[in-house]
């Protein structure tokens, strides 16, 4: 049933929208082939984005049995079991390039139909309103869940499809300008990376036909380097709060592994605790200083390793360990050491826990790298922190990127700001 409003109207989502929920996959036939298809679950997604490096996989040759459940270009999907983050609900949609992926039950997939553009659902779905319709009807103590249902049921003033195809086009150039800063930041990564392994791995910084090889622990190093234990370079090696203090509606944030990621801390998604509670953190020693290593020490290690940028008031719980680096090394040299994979290969032998693989500190500290003499390091960081830095500003760029649009979304989706007289090219007919 719907009601005309001039160029909007009332309608109800499950009447212009397919919603199709994802089937049960039986664990035992998952694999561990990243070139089968993915399975995104719940967990994979976040908010605006799926998480495809948490993924399970399904046989390629298996998939065309489970069609119903494919996910194309465009399709938004949204969390049904614990249904948001603190930042927000838990949906994303399928972007261009994306990997093949099927869906697992208990997530939707949405697609418009019957007047209603995929392209205006994803900003719909991502917008106050429908979050402010879902939060009060979730259900379930431990596993908070909402239904197909439920979803269906939500009822929203729906432009005509002129309206929402500006809508549309404003919003998904914000989108398109996020993702070409992520191309750039991969692409500047890689590139530090690269040249960190060429000087520091296979030693072929500038010089090193004149310097002998010699051996070490760690194997062949050039005379003059060192292979030292972590404690030798840190004059610290701690971890954040081993107990987790009350949360509050307003107050400091307290950051764990979830908050992380690869260039500092989603301080918007970290929980809150009171100023008291911070204070006594901050005395503990559990607040991140400009110049730490933060490094993911519980479950996935090692995949978040970054230096802190400036000083934050923001306090950790124990999954972060925090590595103070000495004079003896440049910070971004040893952040980008524990990135190296051999690095990481190596540390399963300072790990401990099957189901939640963690680092064991106090081995860690006796944990060897190779140390280059300081000469070597300043000159790898002149070419390489000043990329490090782009990265940062463009991090940066993002973040501002994404409050513009997330200003613009609830004043755009409730027709607040008139679109109708913007010149933008918008499609003739729902998808």
């Amino acid at each position: 049933m719907t009601e005309t409003l001039g160029r909007w109207r009332q309608v109800r989502l499950g009447d212009c929208a397919e919603i199709v929920a994802g089937y049960a996959f039986k664990s035992k036939q998952f694999t561990d082939d990243p070139n089968d298809i993915h399975l995104i679950k719940g967990a994979d997604v976040q908010q605006g984005y799926v998480n495809w490096d948490g993924c399970k996989h399904w046989p390629k040759e298996d998939a065309a049995n489970y069609s119903k459940f494919r996910l194309v270009e465009g399709d938004v999907i949204l969390a049904m079991d614990r249904p948001w983050v603190p930042a927000g609900l838990k949906w994303a949609w399928i972007k261009s390039g994306a990997p093949e992926a099927l869906l697992v039950q208990r997530v939707s997939r949405l697609r418009g139909n019957n007047g209603l553009l995929t392209d205006y659902l994803r900003y719909l779905i991502a917008s106050r309103v429908f979050e402010d319709y879902i939060r009060p009807i979730v259900t379930g103590v431990n596993v908070p869940h909402i239904s197909g249902k439920q979803i269906a049921d939500f009822s929203f003033r729906l432009p005509d499809l002129s309206t929402q195809g500006r809508i549309a086009a404003i919003l998904s150039a914000y989108d398109d300008l996020i993702e070409n800063n992520l191309r750039r930041i991969k692409i500047l990564e890689e590139m530090a990376q690269n040249l960190y392994r060429e000087w520091f791995v296979k030693f072929h910084f500038p010089g090193h036909e004149q310097v002998r090889m010699v051996d070490s622990p760690l194997g062949k190093i050039p005379e003059g380097w060192e292979a030292v234990p972590m404690e030798d370079v840190c004059a610290r090696i701690t971890d954040g709060a081993h107990r987790s203090p009350k949360s509050v509606e307003s107050g400091f944030p307290m950051a764990s592994v979830k908050d992380m990621h690869n260039w500092g801390i989603n301080v918007q998604t970290c929980r809150r605790i009171s100023e008291e509670e911070f204070r006594n953190l901050e005395r503990n020693d559990c607040k991140m200083r400009e110049d730490d290593v933060l490094v993911a020490k519980d479950g996935s290690y090692l995949k978040h390793c970054f230096v802190v940028e400036k000083d934050l008031d923001v306090a950790l719980l124990s999954s972060i360990a925090m590595l103070r680096p000495n004079a003896r090394i440049r910070p971004h040299i040893l952040a980008t050491t524990l990135l190296e994979p051999d690095v990481k290969t190596r540390m399963k032998g300072y790990v401990s826990g099957a189901a939640l693989p963690r680092i064991i500190l106090k081995e860690f500290r006796k944990f060897q790298i190779v140390l280059a003499p300081k000469k070597i390091q300043e000159e790898w960081a002149a070419i390489a922190e000043p990329m490090i830095e782009l990265c940062r500003r463009l991090m940066e760029k993002n973040n501002n990127l994404r409050q513009t649009r997330e200003l613009l979304l609830p004043k755009l989706i409730s027709g607040e700001l008139d679109v109708s007289s913007l010149p933008i090219a918008v499609p003739e007919e729902a998808a």
